[in-house]
């Protein structure tokens, strides 16, 4: 089963590397220029130089990319190309654009030069690589899952709440934090594309992964997925209507972070809504509630609602035989130890973890362990930290190892896509029984994306240039827009036909929907077919 999971992502790779020739193209290829010549001079060109892979990194997961003057920011790079005028510009708009801001180097000078590495040196990179992951995967199971699961108990919400706003929230301050600096000190566009990407490798390829390397099959209840994929709709047409003039007013950006704190309110309320949403639905009195903390009322259940039980979730999902629910609590919540193990095979593990474990071990407390129990929010805090350092590194590494050759540059692009927070954390409490959560929370990344990961910094830089609108980029917005509902819509086809169970047959099916994705870009990129739209 493992095998065909992996054959889904080498697959999956495929079409990315094919596309990765895309990512380096020049300001003409950007409105009002020729698209298909540009990007075959670039695939040309990507023999000949070495441009960083830091950007294939952001296109892949969304990022906005602030290196090159490119406006692309997603998982493909503005495929769907029009020719269209510049109408912040046409109505008399003065815009402010990143593109405006000095250069900054976001990589530090690496200790070998490209001729070292390529003369075997780069090996070291690609350990160091697959290093932060395994540091990626401690600090998450071992130190921020345990701290959500404690603020969860600490809040008495369920554990879709929980995901789609704590574990969400703090999983994507990386980005927040690459947002503010990049938007100041280097130089791009923000792109539709650039958010179409995000939201699909979120609810899509994350998903998928989560369904595929879960252990056991688990049921998803339908109102967390309705509750946020609405709000993730409602937020999205609110971006595109604000990108519509190629610019976004301080104003604007100021909508959409309200709208995350209506989200966060909304949580507050959250069951009180389902049972008033599932009373209208059923034409009864309110049923029966998905969340665990509220007692509910003593009414007849429909068939197919789930209840999901209260879970302690300080557990390490590292120790396979102590898992397991029992008077509704979890078994296996002993905090990290460093003691000497026993077996050879333990020893050379806790040799390998230690340079990993022992500086987590010192900064976080362990929640697991009562004494550092009420730190919990330091633990959160500081586990974030760590995950910001580990993913820098991780970028750093792989933008070195993309210099050195084209190989290992396609090697990369599956690296980000793999080293992530948003798949860690999410396949960890898959593996743990909580598939809300899990698809809370991606939904809900994809949400703080659009509320603040994006208007944050574009706010910031509009309040320092004297409430001047910040140019972003509306091109190919509506095949954009179509094709992110078509995916969404056609994920929900599948978790109604698998009958909202979490099994293999889901995960396959949305790893596929995320390459026919991924080929529709290619296909559009190329003018092999044209915008229906236009």
């Amino acid at each position: 089963m493992l095998g065909r999971s992996l054959s889904g992502v080498l697959l999956w790779t495929l079409f990315l590397l094919t596309m990765s020739a895309q990512l380096d193209y020049h300001p003409e290829t950007q409105i009002g220029g020729d698209f298909r010549k540009a990007f075959k001079r670039e695939i040309e060109r990507m023999s000949q130089d070495s441009e960083p892979l830091d950007r294939a990194n952001q296109w892949i997961q969304g990022r906005h990319d602030r290196s090159s003057g490119s406006e692309s920011t997603g998982i493909y790079a503005d495929p769907f190309h029009t020719e269209q005028s510049d109408s912040s510009h046409a109505s008399g708009m003065t815009t402010v654009s990143p593109d405006e801001g000095p250069r900054f180097n976001r990589f530090p000078a690496d200790v070998f030069s490209v001729e070292q590495r390529r003369a075997g040196w780069v090996i070291l990179h690609i350990l160091g690589i697959m290093y932060m992951f395994v540091s990626l995967i401690v600090v998450c199971d071992e130190f921020f899952v345990p701290a959500v699961g404690v603020i969860m108990d600490r809040l008495s919400i369920s554990d879709d709440v929980a995901g789609a706003t704590v574990m969400a929230a703090g999983r994507s301050v990386p980005s927040v934090l690459f947002g503010l600096v990049t938007v100041f000190f280097m130089d791009s566009r923000v792109s539709m594309g650039g958010l179409v990407g995000s939201g699909v490798y979120s609810i899509l390829f994350v998903t998928g992964m989560c369904a595929g390397l879960s252990r056991t099959v688990l049921h998803l209840t339908w109102w967390p997925l309705f509750r946020d994929l609405s709000f993730y709709l409602l937020y999205f047409i609110l971006v595109v209507l604000f990108f519509l003039d190629n610019a976004v007013m301080w104003w604007e950006s100021g909508i959409l972070m309200a709208g995350y704190t209506l989200y966060v309110i909304f949580m507050k309320f959250n069951t009180q809504a389902e049972l008033a949403i599932k009373s209208i639905l059923h034409k009864l009195k309110p049923v029966q509630t998905d969340s665990p903390f509220e007692a509910p009322p003593k009414v007849n259940v429909p068939l197919g609602e789930e209840t999901s039980p209260k879970t302690d979730f300080c557990i390490s999902d590292t120790d396979d035989k102590n898992e397991g629910l029992e008077g509704g609590e979890v078994r296996g919540d002993s905090p990290l130890s460093l003691r000497w193990p026993d077996t050879r095979c333990q020893q050379a593990a806790y040799l390998l973890l230690l340079p990993a474990r022992l500086p987590l071990w010192i900064t976080v407390p362990d929640v697991r362990n009562q004494k550092s129990r009420r730190f919990y929010a330091v633990t959160f805090l500081v586990s974030i930290l760590w995950i910001c350092v580990f993913s820098y590194v991780t970028h750093w590494w792989t933008n070195q190892m993309g210099e050195t050759a084209i190989a290992l540059r396609f090697m990369g692009i599956l690296v980000t896509a793999i080293c992530h927070p948003d798949l860690i954390t999410s396949v960890i409490v898959t593996r743990k029984g909580l598939p809300n959560m899990a698809v809370s929370s991606n939904v809900g990344s994809s949400i703080f994306s659009l509320t603040v990961s994006f208007p944050l910094p574009m706010l910031l830089y509009s309040l320092s240039h004297g409430l001047a609108p910040a140019a972003v980029s509306s091109e190919g917005i509506s095949c954009s827009t179509l094709l992110l509902v078509l995916m969404l819509l056609s994920a929900i086809v599948c978790i109604v036909s698998c009958k909202r169970k979490m099994n293999k047959a889901l995960g396959a099916s949305l790893v596929l929907l995320y390459i026919l994705f991924v080929i529709v870009g290619i296909l559009f990129s190329f003018e092999i077919i044209v915008c229906p739209l236009f």
